[in-house]
């Protein structure tokens, strides 16, 4: 596809997270869209509109819930995506995992992981272009993502000139945390020069697409290859 008809495609699935000054509206009474796909991969956006944190309204990480959607249409893969904002932040507080889930996007994403046994959940999440790396990948040490999964990503991001590290900058938040209980899960925070519809940072944005389709396919074939030893050892 040529940069036009990317960068209008997500202009189009950008459009209801600007609606209601970027808190978006409720779709059939939620505040969360989803759909699954065949490839065990969802892709979350807790962060698509703006939340609610400490009685405090913070912005929406603009662009990740189309990256979201347009990441997994393409690859068919699942997505999760929030599209409204309930004040409240699925994704605080940082830096510890709680026990007792009050929050619906968490309890639902754990329940749509019970349902559909995903092989890994990624968080997207937006970061200033202040911060060091282009692309931070986060993984919760008291239950870590498989190491050759982080290193498809790393790799493919490098492969395609965006730096890559996992994560020194940045506490963990739930929707990792919660996830990595069940599953394989890191969170990414995507620089916002990457997160732009102007035509004049496609080349970015370009790298980052081709860096993640290509790193979820080769995630979905170990995964294969995985399952595939589990069976011969039965």
């Amino acid at each position: 596809m040529n940069a036009n008809t990317v960068i209008d495609e997500l202009r189009n699935l950008n459009k209801p997270f600007l609606k209601n000054d970027k808190n978006g509206l409720k779709v059939d009474g939620k505040s969360y869209i989803y759909k699954t796909g065949k490839i065990p991969i969802i892709l979350s956006a807790p962060h698509a509109v703006k939340q609610c944190r400490e009685s405090q309204v913070k912005s929406s990480d603009y662009l990740t819930g189309p990256l979201a959607i347009y990441l997994a249409q393409k690859c068919n893969c699942s997505y999760f995506v929030r599209v409204y904002n309930d004040n409240d932040d699925p994704n605080f507080p940082l830096g510890i995992t709680i026990l007792n889930l009050q929050n619906d996007y968490l309890r639902e994403l754990k329940h749509l992981i019970h349902l559909y046994n995903p092989f890994l959940v990624i968080d997207f999440h937006g970061c200033r272009n202040v911060k060091q790396y282009d692309c931070s990948v986060w993984s919760n040490h008291d239950n870590a993502c498989d190491r050759e999964i982080m290193e498809i990503f790393k790799n493919n991001f490098n492969s395609l000139n965006l730096s890559v590290d996992n994560g020194s900058e940045y506490l963990g938040g739930q929707v990792t945390r919660q996830c990595s209980l069940l599953t394989n899960a890191f969170q990414i925070e995507i620089r916002k020069k990457i997160r732009s519809l102007k035509l004049e940072n496609y080349d970015l944005l370009k790298s980052f697409i081709d860096s993640m389709e290509k790193s979820i396919y080769e995630t979905y074939d170990y995964s294969m290859k995985l399952e595939k030893v589990r069976r011969e050892k039965r």
